[in-house]
C-alpha cells in the first residue's frame, strides 16, 4: 500500500522531532565515556575514540553520588508513597461521596495543577522554614508532594467511577468497612491508575531540581539533581563528571519507563 504525500511528509516530520530528541541524550551518553581531553577537542569526536570509565568513578570518589542517590530514592519513595494514597484517598472521596459544590472543587484542583511550580517556592520555603524543616529530605517531599496530589486525584477519580458499586455494595455486607472497601477493593481494580501516578510521581521527585535547590545547601539533604548543578562552578566545569552524572541520574527513569511501558499507556488511556 503507497503512503500518500501527506503520510511521508508527517513521517518526516516524526523523524526530524525523534533525531532532535534523541541526539542531547546520546552525545551526552558518548561523552561520558571520553578521556576529558577528548571532550575538549575541536572538531569534536561523535564516537569515542577511548572509553573510559574514570568520569563515573569520579561520581563517587569527588562528588558524594553514593549519599546523594540514597537522598533522591528516599525523597521519591516518600512523595510517591504519600502523594499516591493522599491522592488516591481524596479521589475515591469525589467519586463515591458526593457534596454540592464538589465539581468546583476539582475544578480548583486541576487549576492548582496549572500553577507553575516557581510560584510555589516562597510560600513553601516560608512554611519549611517556620517549621524548621530546612536542610531535610521531608521539605523536599512536601513540595513534590503538593505539586503531584492534584495529578493523582484527577487521573485516579475516572478509576474510582468505573470501581462497580455492587461489588462494594457486597463487600459491604460481607463486614468490610469503608476503609477496608477503599483498601481491599477499590484500590485493587484501579491498579492501572496507580502504576500510572507511580511511575509519574518517581520520575516528578527523581528529576526534581526546584525544590532540591531551595530547600537544601548541605549533602546531607541534597538529591543528585542538585549535585549536577554543583558540578558547574565559577572557576571550572567538569563537563566530563556531568555527563555521567547525566547519564546515571536517567538510567532509572528509562528503565522504569520501559519496564512499565504497557500499565503506563493502559493507564493513561482507561483515566482519561
Amino acid at each position: 500500500m503507497r503512503r500518500s504525500a501527506a503520510e511521508h511528509g508527517l513521517l518526516a516530520i516524526l523523524a526530524v522531532v525523534a533525531v532532535a530528541t534523541v541526539f542531547p541524550v546520546a552525545w551526552m551518553v558518548a561523552s561520558s565515556v571520553k578521556p576529558t581531553e577528548e571532550i575538549y577537542r575541536d572538531p569534536p569526536t561523535w564516537i569515542p575514540e577511548r572509553f573510559t570509565l574514570d568520569h563515573y568513578r569520579s561520581l563517587f570518589t569527588r562528588f558524594s553520588f553514593g549519599r546523594l542517590t540514597l537522598n533522591s530514592l528516599l525523597i521519591s519513595a516518600g512523595a510517591v508513597v504519600t502523594s499516591t494514597l493522599l491522592g488516591s484517598l481524596a479521589a475515591y472521596g469525589f467519586s463515591r461521596y458526593g457534596f454540592a459544590g464538589s465539581g468546583v472543587l476539582l475544578g480548583f484542583i486541576l487549576l492548582a495543577r496549572m500553577i507553575t511550580p516557581a510560584a510555589l517556592v516562597v510560600p513553601l520555603y516560608t512554611v519549611m522554614k517556620a517549621l524548621h524543616l530546612l536542610n531535610s529530605l521531608v521539605s523536599i517531599m512536601i513540595g513534590i508532594v503538593v505539586l503531584q496530589l492534584p495529578f493523582v486525584v484527577w487521573m485516579m477519580k475516572p478509576f474510582f467511577d468505573g470501581v462497580p458499586r455492587d461489588v462494594e455494595e457486597a463487600a459491604a455486607l460481607d463486614g468490610l468497612s469503608a476503609v477496608g472497601v477503599f483498601w481491599r477493593i477499590a484500590m485493587p481494580i484501579a491498579a492501572p491508575g496507580i502504576y500510572t501516578v507511580v511511575l509519574f510521581g518517581f520520575i516528578t521527585a527523581w528529576v526534581d531540581l526546584l525544590f532540591g535547590i531551595s530547600f537544601s545547601t548541605t549533602t546531607r539533604s541534597m538529591p543528585l539533581t542538585v549535585g549536577l548543578v554543583q558540578m558547574q562552578t565559577g572557576y571550572e566545569i567538569y563537563w566530563g563528571p556531568m555527563m555521567a552524572g547525566g547519564t546515571y541520574l536517567i538510567i532509572p527513569t528509562c528503565l522504569l519507563a520501559f519496564g512499565l511501558q504497557k500499565y503506563l499507556i493502559r493507564g493513561i488511556r482507561l483515566g482519561f
